[in-house]
Formats: C-alpha cells, structure tokens, sequence
C-alpha cells in the first residue's frame, strides 16, 4: 500500500464536537496537528480509538484515549461509546482515510451521532507485480506473512499473480476476524488472530516459530 499524506485545513477550535475517534495510527500520525487546536480550546473532547495500537499512538502525542478490548473495530467501539456518551445527541468528528469504508460512520449513524470526517491521507494499491528477483528469493517457501487490512490483502493476491500458493501455503497474521475470514476465502490454510498489530502480533509471531524450532 502507498499512503499519501493529504493537506487539509486544521478543523476550526470554535467546531462543537463530543468525541474525536481515529482509524488508524495512520490517522494519529497524520490527522493530530489538524486537530491540536480544537483540543486545546475544547480539552473536554473525548478521545476514542478503533484499536488498542490507534490507542498507543495517540498517547505518544499527548492525548489519552480510550480503545476496546481485543480485536477492537467500529461495531466494538460503538458498543463502547455507548457507555461513555449520550450517542444519540453527540456530534462525533472521525479522522480517517480519504474514501475509507464508513462502516463506522454508519453504525454511529444509527445510533443518532451527527457525523463528521476528516480525510487525513490517502491509500492507494501499488500495482506491479511481484519481482523475479523476490520470488527466486522465496522459491522454497514463506516462514509466515503479515496483513492488518483487507484491502491490502486483496492487494498482496493481486501482486502475487500466478504465486499464490506461496501465500496460501504460509500462515498468515492478522489482527481481525474479518481479515481472517476474507483470507481462508481466498485459500490460506493457517490464520492466526492476534488482539491487535503491535505487541500481541509480535508474540504471535514469536510462539509460532518457536514450535516450529525456527530461528526468528
């Protein structure tokens, strides 16, 4: 994936919002300095996160907020919000990916949320194929593969035209179900859930090659 940074106007500090919800620590990284200003004029804002790493990032700026447990993901969270604000007469502004799924949006639409996005960045497929020189390298075979998104998944096949049984064959990573599902759709045989992409992949990761008697 290639993620392009877009330039926004900062979101006006006079703009009345219950609850700031970043997607990704991509969102974090690229979406913090639009919204510094109405933080500190609005310091009561609640902060929320798709996910416990989205989570991480945005106390490495600063900010303290708050995540759901395990997977995370919009129908989580909004479950979660549910018990943190009055939904259905809050104004939420959601800092994503230009074009993003609006899953989320939806589902706090239902719940009676005016809401509002900020479109931080932009991802986009990288569209060559899979090298000669990198499939020569991996002629015997993946030890394992990592995705923390669908699209990129759907991505990772579209590269791997006419290999795709190195993918299939590698136990694959990921830090969702729904990822999950859509990779035994496509044929991975082994699939690994982790509660999310930073410390509990990496144990995951960890406990794998150690049955394996791999070096890691």
């Amino acid at each position: 994936m290639d993620i392009q940074e877009l330039v926004m106007d900062p979101v006006s500090p006079s703009d009345a919002y219950d609850a700031i919800i970043f997607v990704s620590p991509t969102s974090v990284e690229m979406g913090w300095r639009n919204v510094s200003e109405l933080l500190k004029a609005q310091p009561g804002i609640q902060l929320a996160a798709v996910g416990r790493s989205t989570a991480e990032k945005i106390k490495a700026k600063g900010g303290l907020a708050f995540a759901p447990e395990g997977q995370g993901g919009g129908a989580s969270l909004v479950k979660q919000l549910q018990g943190e604000l009055n939904l259905s007469s809050s104004t939420v502004l959601v800092v994503s990916a230009e074009g993003g799924s609006e899953g989320l949006e939806q589902l706090l639409g239902c719940e009676g949320s005016v809401v509002k996005t900020h479109a931080c960045y932009r991802r986009s497929d990288i569209q060559d194929p899979i090298g000669a020189g990198m499939l020569a390298q991996l002629e015997m075979g993946l030890d394992g593969w990592i995705v923390t998104s669908r699209k990129s998944l759907a991505n990772i096949f579209v590269q791997f035209q006419g290999q795709e049984a190195l993918l299939t064959a590698a136990p694959l990573f990921v830090n969702h179900s729904t990822i999950a599902e859509k990779a035994m759709a496509l044929g991975v045989t082994t699939v690994f859930v982790c509660q999310d992409a930073g410390e509990a992949m990496v144990h995951s990761l960890e406990d794998w090659f150690q049955s394996l008697g791999l070096e890691q």
